[in-house]
């Protein structure tokens, strides 16, 4: 079962695991770095209900740090990268997805959207986040 909520800057995503509890995914759009430009940005959170998901996003976006509650079993993740793989083709020419994380736990599980085309982006030398362009209108060219 997989409940979606679309609104001009927010797409949710909640959708009833094998396990009993529900994966929430919220993308969310803020301005880029260039006028014109936008950036999407991934919150997942595994919850035994709506509400407790939602206090988590609340949180996240107001500089609070999150604690690992939930399951967080393989089926959750695939589900999970299903939804941002769909999410990454539906991306405008102006648009670009990024996928951070706030410690290196979090790091290590996201590292397999490298098989995908995700990228590293860097902040003073540092991974930040992985991201991606609709591959329909850009074509990544590695540097060697």
């Amino acid at each position: 079962m997989k409940n979606v909520t679309q609104r001009k800057s927010q797409y949710r995503i909640r959708e009833l695991l094998p396990n009993g509890q529900y994966l929430n995914l919220y993308f969310r759009r803020k301005k880029g770095y260039t006028a014109g430009f936008f950036q999407w940005h991934v919150g997942m959170y595994i919850s035994e209900n709506r509400k407790e998901s939602n206090r988590w996003y609340s949180k996240r976006y107001k500089g609070k740090k999150s604690t690992i509650v939930g399951d967080g079993t393989i089926v959750a993740l695939r589900h999970a990268l299903h939804a941002i793989l769909e999410f990454k083709d539906q991306l405008g020419f102006n648009e670009e997805l990024l996928i951070g994380w706030e410690d290196e736990r979090r790091m290590n599980a996201y590292r397999w959207l490298k098989r995908y085309g995700f990228i590293d982006y860097t902040e003073d030398g540092k991974v930040t986040a992985y991201g991606i362009r609709n591959p329909e209108y850009w074509e990544f060219i590695p540097d060697k």
